[in-house]
């Protein structure tokens, strides 16, 4: 499949933030260095955008596969954290990546020990769930612990990111037309579906190479792998998604 369209969207839009975060890098190294905490943060957020979305996607993903219950940290949590991590470690930023590189490993890392810690009260909270209200009631008093309900909603701007994956799997709408983009509704939701099937780590590559428009190279370098298994799991994830969108029981089911 030709990637063209990501490249003039979303691909653009992430270039320019490398743009952005190599022309500052000389000012945001100096700030860390100064211990000037909030103007690191002040010079730095709006920088981020691009990785502000793909954490997002990656937090939805998880949500679905159900690797999470309620979500507790937004995406902006996230990246919070992982400017924290940057601004307290900066003079240890690896000297064969790019800022924006960095940044995105940095992302993962704490993505990923959000969801283990996530995974790990969920888990808790099930057997929680189980006790009757005076034993629970008994266990807040004592222990400080909350047997909080069953979440199923995400903020929206979690939610926002429909149009990126429709990109990505399905053909333009050829006409304004209402019941076309129903359906179109329902193939994108199909599509995420689909993706949140896949473990993390290939949905990180497929976000990398395919979505923020990564060369395969430095998806390698972020996430230390080769290019070509790189590129062979980006594949993987095109090609059985498109599998599953062109499948009559998938269409049936929506």
């Amino acid at each position: 499949m030709n990637d063209d369209h990501i490249s003039d969207s979303q691909g653009a839009k992430r270039q320019k933030q490398s743009a952005s975060l190599r022309s500052q890098e000389a000012q945001l190294q100096e700030l860390a260095a100064r211990g000037n905490k909030e103007k690191f943060f002040k010079e730095i957020t709006p920088l981020l955008g691009q990785l502000k979305s793909y954490i997002r996607r990656l937090l939805r993903a998880a949500y679905l596969e159900q690797e999470i219950r309620a979500p507790v940290y937004t995406s902006g949590d996230i990246l919070n954290y992982t400017i924290l991590k940057a601004y307290n470690n900066f003079e240890k930023k690896p000297v064969d990546l790019l800022l924006e590189q960095w940044l995105y490993q940095l992302a993962n890392e704490t993505l990923a020990n959000y969801l283990k810690k996530r995974k790990s009260s969920d888990a808790r909270r099930r057997s929680l769930e189980t006790l009757d209200h005076a034993e629970r009631r008994t266990l807040e008093e004592v222990e400080h612990i909350t047997a909080d309900t069953e979440g199923n909603v995400m903020l929206d701007e979690d939610l926002d990111d429909a149009e990126l994956y429709e990109q990505e799997f399905i053909p333009p709408l050829s006409q304004d037309d209402p019941e076309k983009k129903l359906e179109r509704k329902e193939e994108v939701e199909r599509i995420i579906a689909a993706l949140a099937q896949f473990s993390q780590q290939e949905r990180i590559v497929f976000e990398l190479a395919a979505i923020e428009d990564f060369p395969s190279e430095e998806v390698g370098r972020i996430l230390n792998m080769s290019p070509g298994e790189v590129n062979r799991i980006k594949e993987k994830v095109r090609q059985s998604v498109l599998r599953q969108l062109q499948s009559p029981a998938s269409k049936k089911a929506s």
